[in-house]
């Protein structure tokens, strides 16, 4: 990631210019954790910014390991849904979160990688899909805060995808 696209990250974040409002329902679990979502180039980042309630670890401030890996499948969950939207609209289909909502996308196995704390800052979480099939999906996710370079957290995670 150039550094250019780290400082459009970043005053996306700031000015919050998110996106997809419109597109991702009124979701509790997401609301909750309080995520929020950028557009940058072809990915979607997620951004959680920082709240004390979020804290696993008063003593050394430190995120609580189930937040980290809510980010990352939210993240995850969300570059299916928009990779599923872009395919639906290729194929001429006109796609609503409702047409998207046919479609149950399970977890199937989670891999994750807590390579160090992640701080009382503002995280960062993008994903890349590896493969999209018919029936199951790969996508790898990164977290990071502070400096691009840095993750926190990685993930792969596999998906099941039906038809409903």
């Amino acid at each position: 990631m150039s550094p250019k696209m780290i400082d459009s990250i970043l005053l996306k974040h700031l000015t919050k210019k998110y996106i997809l409002k419109n597109f991702i329902p009124d979701n509790s679990f997401i609301n909750l954790l309080g995520v929020r979502f950028i557009k940058e180039n072809d990915s979607y980042i997620s951004i959680l910014p920082f709240r004390p309630d979020l804290i696993g670890n008063f003593e050394i401030q430190t995120l609580h390991g189930g937040v980290t890996l809510s980010l990352l499948e939210v993240t995850a969950f969300l570059q299916i849904q928009m990779r599923l939207r872009k395919n639906s609209e290729n194929e001429k289909e006109k796609v609503s979160f409702e047409t998207l909502n046919t479609t149950a996308i399970n977890i199937v196995d989670i891999q994750v990688d807590y390579l160090r704390p992640g701080l009382a800052f503002d995280s960062f979480a993008m994903a890349k899909v590896n493969r999209l099939g018919r029936r199951f999906a790969s996508v790898s996710v990164i977290a990071w805060q502070k400096d691009y370079k840095k993750i926190f957290a990685q993930a792969t995670i596999r998906f099941q995808i039906l038809s409903k």
